[in-house]
């Protein structure tokens, strides 16, 4: 069995440290509270919104496929 996890809510933290951004520079950018965007990149890939996702890849200058990172995992 192969399972695939999509990770963006990690992938937002990484790529949002990497340019250096803060939590709140993000949320001056997309107008997304910052203890949302913070609680954000922790909550589960299911239950960001593809509009906020849209939201976060345009603030962090990136586009959404740069924030879907898949990971598979094969079970045997």
């Amino acid at each position: 069995m192969v399972i695939v996890l999509i990770k963006i809510n990690v992938k937002i933290k990484e790529v949002r440290e990497e340019k250096g951004i803060s939590l709140r520079e993000l949320e001056r950018r997309t107008g997304i509270d910052r203890h949302y965007l913070a609680d954000l990149e922790k909550m589960p890939a299911d239950e960001i919104l593809v509009s906020e996702a849209v939201f976060i890849s345009r603030a962090l200058g990136v586009t959404i496929e740069d924030l879907f990172v898949a990971v598979t995992l094969e079970i045997i």
